[in-house]
């Protein structure tokens, strides 16, 4: 079963097609299909594409690992927008 993250936990992340360095990181931020990494441990020798990534990141949620085991996307917010308000009326 696939692990829940929360922001501010945790996670690794391998070398991949799409991730072009192995790190553990820090959850800054969850979006529908990916989170936003602090790079917080990587190799020596990745110290460049760090340093050139400002050590954060984006990565799917399918290259990221919590405790050794796959993580799911957070389940979809209600949206907030204009038609979601309730009508007001005026007493006269």
């Amino acid at each position: 079963m696939a692990q829940v993250i929360t922001v501010g936990e945790t996670v690794d992340v391998k070398k991949s097609k799409q991730v072009p360095l192995s790190f553990t990181g820090t959850v800054e931020k969850l979006y529908a299909n990916a989170a936003l990494l602090t790079i917080d441990s990587f190799n020596k020798a990745d110290k460049e594409v760090v340093d050139d990534l400002k050590n954060r990141t984006v990565v799917n949620y399918k290259d990221i690992k919590k405790d050794g085991q796959a993580v799911e996307p957070p389940a979809p917010e209600e949206p907030t927008g204009r038609n979601n308000r309730s009508s007001k009326t005026t007493k006269k």
